[in-house]
């Protein structure tokens, strides 16, 4: 066997790292993914990857962007693996990309070696590995019985303890014509030694066809995956009862992938689990990328389509981060949905991100994803059924009433714990250019179910009652008007109004 013992000490970095994880999406992944070679090449040796030049400190190579997708040539069929590289957490440094796609000469390769990051030798369980020695891969949902891919090493593989034939289908598929065991249950680096990896990625014994869908590979804690799409139509393959449906501007640059006008063709969508649900309801969704390219940055957002206008209720701010979906990769989203107050959640309730939001009327809503491909976003329409949202208090206040003034103490005046004190003051006016909505009002955050908002002032004014004033906490008085403004209007149920910063005179 050759070896490839690295003379520069290992990065502390690498030392340190706990658990393992594919998928590490930081700025140094490629944005695009770089074709595979289409010409075929002789055989080399296996010291030859033919994927980058060895350093003079003894790295092992690996292309500057190594690829991660390929189209077949041998039948309408993408490959994306998850990730080009893995770190374990007892100092296993993998690289895995594919080498070059598959033709009637050869299946679909990937190359790439297992090197040990650690300053000392150490027994690695190779069994234990995804992509190195966990070898066969789950089979995708929705199949039951001989669907699986598998990594076949090659006679390049130096730690492989059998290479399997493999054989082509008469629908053009590579399969083995076994399953192995191939790979070791252990193997022995020194310290910066590495190993060179070749695999043939084909199919199950017996399986003619391709199956689409996601195939993992599972370690312990850790998974790669291969996504399988078709590349004639990436797209989804049910029809949405939305479908030619019109829709509003919306907000932003306005360009969004809709569920609902999306076709086979399509590369990127929300698909939502359904378009119609009565409240209270759980609903998953799914943003896909059948596409080359890494899609960011992912956050998702609620709006409501009321009398033709988009309205956003929640969340009220987002992280600043930056969340990429790679090539064939899948994000699921969940709305939890109720009608009155939110119920929270309990262990195994939720089992993804997502939101839980209260006091949400009938009506349409969408779900926006931060991510597209040849868009900015891709959304989903989904219809809620159920009856309107009342506007009212929370339980923490207590009113009193001067003429026709009344004044609306909340739990956070004079509390000491929170913020400052704040007031202010919400009267009726002839005009107003912005309109809100009762799920806005009632929602948490901006309109501040926690923080005391307009929900402690509208359900107080009354047909004789001409102002409102609040006294809460300083946040919840920013939380209406915004820190940098003393006064606002807005129209809500057809009434405009006006709310400024502390005890107006009306």
């Amino acid at each position: 066997m050759r070896r490839r013992a690295l003379l520069a000490s290992v990065p502390g970095a690498l030392a340190g790292l706990a658990g393992c994880s594919f998928g590490s999406l930081g700025t140094d992944e490629p944005d695009g993914v770089t074709p595979v070679p289409r010409p075929d090449r002789s055989p080399t040796d296996a010291s030859d990857s033919g994927a980058g030049t060895q350093t003079d400190t003894g790295d092992p190579p690996r292309p500057e962007d190594p690829t991660t997708v390929v189209e077949l040539e041998t039948g309408p069929r993408t490959y994306a693996l998850s990730s080009p590289r893995l770190h374990t957490d007892d100092g296993a440094r993998v690289a895995l990309w594919f080498e070059r796609t598959a033709t009637d000469d050869h299946p679909a390769t990937l190359r790439g070696w297992l090197q040990n990051a650690n300053e000392f030798g150490n027994t690695f369980r190779i069994e234990r590995i995804p992509g190195v020695g966990r070898t066969h891969s789950r089979q995708p949902r929705g199949y039951d019985h001989e669907a699986r891919l598998h990594l076949a090493p090659t006679d390049r593989n130096e730690l492989a303890d059998d290479v399997p034939a493999l054989s082509q289908t008469d629908e053009g598929y590579w399969r083995v014509d076994d399953v192995g065991p191939w790979m070791p249950d252990t193997h022995q680096l020194a310290p910066g030694e590495w190993a060179h990896l070749e695999y043939a990625l084909v199919g199950e014994p017996g399986r003619a066809g391709r199956p689409t869908g996601t195939y993992e590979f599972r370690g312990r804690g850790e998974t790669l995956s291969v996504t399988v799409w078709d590349t004639q139509r990436p797209g989804p393959e049910t029809d949405s009862r939305f479908a030619d449906r019109s829709l509003p501007p919306f907000p932003g640059d306005g360009r969004v992938q809709w569920f609902h006008d999306a076709d086979g063709t399509t590369p990127a969508f929300v698909r939502p689990g359904t378009e119609r649900a009565e409240l209270d309801t759980e609903i998953g969704f799914q943003m896909v990328n059948n596409s080359h390219e890494r899609l960011q940055c992912g956050h998702w957002n609620l709006y409501k389509l009321v009398d033709g206008e988009w309205f956003h209720v929640a969340p009220t701010g987002h992280t600043a981060d930056c969340r990429l979906l790679v090539p064939g990769g899948r994000k699921q989203w969940g709305l939890r949905a109720f009608n009155g107050q939110a119920v929270g959640c309990s262990t195994g309730d939720c089992t993804c991100d997502g939101l839980t939001q209260g006091y949400l009327g009938g009506g349409e809503y969408a779900v926006v994803a931060g991510y597209g491909h040849a868009t900015s976003e891709s959304g989903a329409l989904v219809e809620l059924v159920g009856d309107s949202v009342a506007v009212t208090p929370t339980d923490d206040v207590s009113t009193s009433r001067e003429g026709d003034t009344v004044t609306v103490t909340t739990g956070q005046s004079g509390d000491g714990d929170r913020s400052a004190d704040g007031t202010f003051s919400l009267t009726r006016t002839d005009s107003a250019g912005e309109r809100v909505i009762a799920e806005q009002v009632m929602a948490s955050g901006r309109f501040a179910t926690h923080d005391g908002g307009l929900r402690n002032a509208l359900p107080f004014l009354t047909d004789d009652v001409s102002r409102v004033v609040v006294e809460t906490g300083e946040q919840a008085v920013n939380g209406v008007l915004g820190y940098d403004s003393d006064s606002r209007r807005f129209r809500f149920r057809g009434q405009a109004y006006e709310v400024t910063r502390g005890r107006s005179d009306g």
